[in-house]
């Protein structure tokens, strides 16, 4: 086994011993898992209650009705609901619980838009607002409404139209945007977290041997270059690891409500092409690689993590920089602004994912960017390692100063 492979192995080794780790591995997905599970539960408990409520018969709610407006077809109207013509005694039916609702639909209705209603609170009612909502009479004014009008217009009216578009791109052929999407939108997703998560931990993969002085005993056995190496491969390793993971109960729950109109609706709708997904997977640990190169440079030059911690936030600042601009990156004219963050290094991996996202990334350019991220990832290995190298035993910061140092005359 080479020394890059053993360094890999034992940093990967040394990780996994951790508790710390495993925490921060294992908390995110059973946060989110119990965040899902309260959710079901929550709704489940909710769904439960309506049809509870649902199941009673109409006999239980007694409701009046005053139709001074004759908008209200009786044909309609439940079993439950009687027309009444005297307000005041109806009324003191709702007070005195003969009633338990009252409905007044007054001569002006078309001028006011307005129904009276009356309800008496139950001794088991808890909510602040009364007893019985105004559901009751806005169904039946439907249902009258309905029974009056063709069938096409209460489609139209009641907001039922679903336009199914179909979308061609520059040659012809049809394109599915939101389908395209989810891949390219999975990956962003999966990069943030990844920096969010890991990036103190591939600070402190460099500094704590030079934190612990036993760095150059570490150089004795391998170089620097080896060392740097096998660090970023098992932390690339160890972030992967902790996506999987991550990604285990996600699964399941699709798997589990995939019946669901929601869920089988993205699914159906994913649009799988081996060469694009290839291209972002391609993408995702390019970026990666130049993120981790990037924060092992840091540690290199600082002598203790509480010095490295002060200058990582550059590093974040310069990732997460395209989100501050995301409305330009979501035009088909790129701007300026839109090319200097595509392809400066540290933030041309989120604009680049965001671009291809929304479609507007052609392939000439996601090429380009690509061979950019992944020549500037392997920069930023090398002078991690060259720095690491020279800074190994320098356990101090030195301090530069502009005012010339004064002779002094013996």
């Amino acid at each position: 086994m080479s020394k890059i492979g053993i360094v890999t192995k034992f940093e990967i080794i040394r990780q996994l011993k951790k508790p710390s780790f495993w925490i921060a591995v294992l908390l995110l997905p059973i946060l989110l898992g119990g965040v899902i599970g309260l959710s079901i539960l929550s709704s489940s408990s909710m769904d439960d209650e309506i049809s509870d409520k649902n199941s009673k018969t109409d006999d239980t709610v007694k409701v009046g009705l005053i139709d001074d407006a004759k908008v209200v077809n009786k044909d309609v109207v439940p079993a439950n609901v009687s027309f009444v013509e005297d307000k005041e005694k109806s009324i003191e039916a709702v007070k005195t619980g003969e009633l338990d609702e009252l409905y007044v639909i007054r001569n002006d209705f078309v001028e006011s838009k307005e129904v009276e209603s009356y309800v008496r609170k139950k001794s088991d009612e808890t909510s602040l607002f009364g007893g019985v909502t105004s559901g009751n009479i806005l169904s039946i004014l439907s249902a009258s409404a309905a029974s009056r009008v063709d069938i096409k217009d209460v489609i139209i009216l009641s907001n039922s139209v679903n336009v199914k578009t179909t979308t061609f791109d520059e040659t012809g052929e049809e394109f599915n945007l939101l389908g395209k999407a989810i891949i390219p939108i999975a990956v962003l997703a999966i990069f943030y977290i990844l920096i969010c998560v890991f990036g103190n931990r591939m600070l402190m993969a460099v500094v704590e041997e030079k934190e612990n002085r036993i760095s150059e005993m570490i150089l004795t056995a391998v170089s620097a270059k080896q060392l740097i190496i096998g660090k970023i491969i098992a932390l690339i390793l160890l972030g992967f690891l902790q996506m999987i993971i991550f990604l285990i109960p996600v699964i399941i729950a699709i798997f589990v409500y995939r019946d669901n109109p929601m869920v089988s609706g993205i699914l159906g709708i994913i649009e799988f092409d081996p060469v694009t997904f290839i291209g972002n997977l391609a993408l995702l640990v390019f970026s990666y690689f130049l993120f981790t190169g990037a924060c092992t440079f840091v540690g290199s030059l600082m002598p203790t993590a509480r010095d490295a911690s002060q200058y990582i936030g550059i590093v974040m600042v310069g990732m997460v920089l395209p989100l501050m601009f995301i409305g330009t990156m979501m035009t088909s004219t790129p701007s300026l602004i839109t090319y200097v963050l595509s392809y400066f290094p540290l933030s041309a991996p989120i604009a680049m994912m965001i671009r291809n996202a929304y479609g507007f990334l052609p392939w000439y350019e996601f090429i380009f960017g690509l061979i950019e991220i992944g020549i500037f990832s392997m920069l930023s290995i090398y002078l991690a390692s060259r720095c690491f190298q020279k800074n190994a035993i320098n356990f101090s910061v030195t301090r530069f100063s502009f005012k010339s140092r004064k002779r002094i005359k013996g």
